[in-house]
């Protein structure tokens, strides 16, 4: 009788024994299931103390797992709520689950927005907190977003372009005629005539305009020192305002195979950013020559964009070509340099920045390698056309700098 008991007590114990060794076994793997997961997993006590925090806690926010147990979850994160954070205590407390983003700070001072799920507990004594950083894809949409409003107000001003060529057409014309009509004196001819070159000057402001949102469906030849023109000319009215000087200097027929609404967009991206750069005055320097990536043995053209105003500090340089960094404060949308950057990557070319500092103030170059899509050669007009403006003069402080840059 005792044995048989005896017998049966340790089949039980055997099996119990088996029993816990498979939860033990289960709870291991599902601990490391949850140190495995890219998202952020923790549990708080429902005073905010943290209980858990999973190594992708760690990944997202910065802080080690011995940091985080133990302080108050969001008063360290610094957590912003989509809605007071009452409301969401209360979902919790009558559905047991909430899901919303949240604005947290990592450790080094990053702001981000995480996609949230609380969930309590059956005791509703802890809460588990997942979440997911969605930083980079709303960044991602707002991008989309931008560039298909920018893409509507160009078919926008293509169609405006294109409504008033006509009329201004006609309009010319008919100033053309009254210019030459016989019942005016001289004040009124030269009237009629300061009225018919700006008119003139609005036709071309809108051809260039439309030329802007007519691209091509094949890539075609072009010629970069005409973009540059195109550029500088839409942009001549900024420049008288600011007091830039420009210097030219083209020294090839700068030919790639491309998109020229692409190209000019990062020609006018680069020539915006330098004006900016100079509100009070300064000297605007285009250029462009025939240059070698010796790293790829590529053969091309080189366009660069120098400005004589207030330069780019070290920690920001680094950054420029980030998406939504921007050194103008609520002025800029941060996209011009990281869209430029995509467009010259396309062509399988490069982008880069130099700006230093010397005693006349700070210099900053952009330089755009493009491979060429001939072989390009010198073209006479265009290289007298050079020497003849790089004689302008210029002031001493800033030549030596400029030709450096070049």
């Amino acid at each position: 009788m005792l044995e048989s008991l005896n017998s049966e007590l340790e089949r039980r114990v055997a099996e119990r024994t088996a029993e816990l060794e498979k939860s033990e076994e289960q709870f291991r793997m599902r601990a490391e299931l949850v140190e495995l997961a890219s998202e952020a997993i923790m549990v708080r006590d429902m005073e905010g103390v943290i209980q858990f925090w999973n190594t992708g806690a760690e990944n997202l926010y910065g802080w080690r797992r011995e940091e985080a147990l133990g302080q108050d979850l969001h008063s360290l994160l610094h957590t912003t709520f989509p809605v007071p954070r009452t409301e969401v205590e209360v979902a919790l407390e009558d559905r047991k689950s909430w899901q919303g983003n949240l604005t947290q700070t990592t450790r080094d001072g990053s702001e981000i927005v995480v996609a949230c799920q609380k969930t309590m507990n059956r005791e509703g004594n802890a809460v588990l907190e997942i979440g997911r950083d969605i930083t980079a894809q709303l960044r991602a949409e707002g991008a989309l977003r931008e560039t298909e409003r920018l893409a509507a107000m160009g078919r926008v001003a293509g169609i405006i372009a294109h409504e008033i060529n006509n009329p201004l057409a006609a309009i010319t014309n008919i100033f053309y005629l009254l210019r030459n009509h016989a019942s005016l004196d001289e004040e009124a001819r030269h009237y009629a005539e300061l009225a018919e070159q700006e008119l003139e000057r609005v036709s071309h402001i809108a051809r260039q305009t439309l030329s802007f949102y007519r691209e091509s469906k094949q890539p075609i030849s072009v010629l970069m020192p005409e973009l540059l023109e195109d550029v500088l000319a839409l942009q001549e009215r900024a420049l008288k305002d600011s007091h830039i000087e420009v210097r030219k200097k083209y020294l090839t027929a700068g030919r790639v195979n491309g998109f020229p609404v692409e190209l000019r967009q990062v020609l006018l991206n680069l020539i915006s950013n330098g004006i900016q750069a100079m509100p009070e005055g300064g000297i605007l320097g285009t250029y462009v020559r025939e240059a070698t990536d010796w790293t790829r043995e590529l053969h091309g053209i080189a366009i660069s964009i120098v400005d004589t105003g207030v330069g780019i500090q070290p920690e920001d340089a680094h950054r420029l070509f980030q998406p939504y960094f921007s050194t103008k404060s609520t002025k800029g949308t941060g996209l011009g340099l990281w869209i430029s950057k995509g467009i010259v990557q396309k062509y399988d070319g490069r982008i880069s920045c130099r700006s230093y500092r010397h005693p006349g103030g700070w210099t900053t170059c952009f330089r755009v390698f493009l491979p060429a899509g001939k072989a390009s050669s010198s073209i006479a007009s265009v290289g007298s056309e050079a020497e003849k403006l790089d004689r302008i003069a210029t002031p001493s402080n800033h030549r030596t700098e400029l030709q450096h840059a070049e």
